[in-house]
Order: structure tokens, then C-alpha cells, then sequence
């Protein structure tokens, strides 16, 4: 049963990053999302330091920095790039302190890399719970807004001549991609989540329309939490080192096969 969950678990998180990494890239968010990984991994920290579970801690702090840096870059006419890379040197910053003040224990490996690159012995049905109520809630937001998300995916200034407000999808997709990383950090760890992001999404962009990126992306980032959780099982190693391993070598072999197509492609 234990094993179920954890697989279960890592389905879910890892098709969570793929869909979020593909809007993401799309939207060309990657640097601010960037910040947000690392506001994730400072909440965790807090929580061990409150000695308290760090998936809500994290969620808060990632949650909080999905909606002040779009707002805060508009209010102050900073760009958001740079304001994002501000907030990662502040959270990273701030990650190592509040880690180096936690209690005694909570310096033991065990927890400290459980923030860091991840650990099965974090996954509980509990956290399984979570992860399927919001993983039902991301696809519910998607499912009921897509026609707007296809319209900004597409060409967002084209979107705005239309009259569509594209800040507020665009922050929407920012928090949902920051409950992404928050639920993923247990898993994957707050130094790999980023890389579950793009990995996927990167063999996603290999598909022909964006329907078909977010599937293949959701697909991939869930076969490669599965398949690296086994990995981890296997060789007794991280489980989030073994997830991106795992990914990469996807990313390999969907990109060998895109060239194989496309080649055969110009030759008929």
C-alpha cells in the first residue's frame, strides 16, 4: 500500500509540473516561476523551523509570491524578470537561514534533504489526499477557462486587442503553477522541482498543437515520477535525483524520435 501511494503520488505531481512547465514556457513565465520554486522551498524551510508540516508552508509562500510579483512589478514599473531574480536571491537566501536556526533534529539529513531532493518517507495518504483535491481542482480551473487560456496561449497581445484581460489569466496560471511546485517539493525536492517543470514540457513541445503538448507533457512528468520512484526503490538512491534522471532520458528518446519523423517527413 505504501508503495501504491507513493506511485500514485508521483503520477500526479509529476503530470501537476508537466502541464504547469508547458503554460508556463508558453507564457514565457519561466524566470518568475523560477522565484516561485524557491518561494516554495523558503515556506518549507519556515515549516521546519515551526516544526510543522512544510507542504502548507510551502503552498502559502508560493501561493503568496504568485500574487504580489505580478501586481508588485506593475505597481513599482520594475520588470518582472528582474524583480523575480530578486525574490530568488532573498528566498535562497533565507532558505539557508531559517534551516541553519530550525531545532537540533531537524538538521538530520533525513529532513533536511526530504526539502531538498525529495523523500518517499514524506508521502502519506494524507498527502495523496491533497494532491488529488487539487489536482481535480487545477483540471476543473483549466477545463472551465480553457477557451480563454487557448486565446492568451496563442498570441496574448492578439488576446488583449480582443479585449480579454490577460493579467489575470496570466496571474491565475501563475498560482496554479505555484500549488504545482508546492505539492511536488516532498517528492521531487525544492533543487529538482524546476526540472520536472521543463523536462516534460520540453518533450511536450514536440507535439503539433498545445492540446497535444499538455497531454504529452501530463504523460511524461507522470511516467517519470512513477518510473523514478522505482528507480529509487531499486538503486537506494534520492528519489527526486532518480525523477529527473528518469525524465531526461525521456526527453532523449522523444527527441531522437521527433527527428526521425521530421527527417521522414522532408524526405516524402
Amino acid at each position: 500500500m505504501f508503495l501504491l501511494t507513493v506511485l500514485s503520488a508521483s503520477i500526479i505531481a509529476g503530470s501537476l509540473c508537466g502541464i504547469s512547465g508547458v503554460l508556463i514556457a508558453r507564457l514565457r513565465l519561466s524566470t518568475l516561476v523560477f522565484a516561485i520554486a524557491h518561494a516554495a522551498l523558503f515556506g518549507a524551510a519556515i515549516g521546519l523551523f515551526l516544526n510543522i508540516d512544510p507542504l502548507y508552508t510551502a503552498m502559502m509562500l508560493a501561493i503568496l509570491s504568485s500574487v504580489i510579483i505580478g501586481p508588485l512589478s506593475d505597481a513599482t514599473g520594475v520588470p518582472s524578470d528582474t524583480l523575480a531574480m530578486v525574490m530568488f536571491s532573498t528566498y535562497n537566501a533565507l532558505t539557508f537561514i531559517f534551516i541553519f536556526l530550525s531545532p537540533g533534529p531537524t538538521l538530520a539529513a533525513e529532513k533536511v534533504g526530504g526539502i531538498l531532493w525529495g523523500s518517499i518517507l514524506a508521502v502519506t495518504r494524507t498527502y495523496l489526499a491533497v494532491l488529488v483535491i487539487l489536482a481535480y481542482l487545477y483540471a476543473l480551473v483549466l477545463a472551465l477557462l480553457w477557451n480563454r487560456f487557448q486565446s492568451i496561449l496563442f498570441d496574448r497581445r492578439l488576446a488583449e486587442a480582443e479585449g480579454v484581460n490577460t493579467r489575470l489569466y496570466v496571474y491565475l496560471l501563475t498560482i496554479l503553477s505555484g500549488v504545482a511546485i508546492s505539492v511536488s517539493l516532498k517528492i521531487v525536492g525544492g533543487f529538482l522541482v524546476f526540472s520536472l517543470l521543463y523536462i516534460p514540457a520540453a518533450c511536450g513541445f514536440t507535439a503539433e498543437n498545445i492540446k497535444r503538448m499538455i497531454l504529452l507533457s501530463a504523460l511524461i512528468g507522470g511516467t517519470s515520477g512513477s518510473a523514478g520512484v522505482i528507480l529509487s526503490f531499486i538503486l537506494n538512491l534520492p528519489v527526486g535525483a532518480c525523477i529527473v534522471v528518469t525524465a531526461t532520458v525521456i526527453f532523449i528518446a522523444v527527441s531522437i524520435y521527433a527527428y526521425i519523423k521530421r527527417k521522414q517527413k522532408t524526405v516524402f
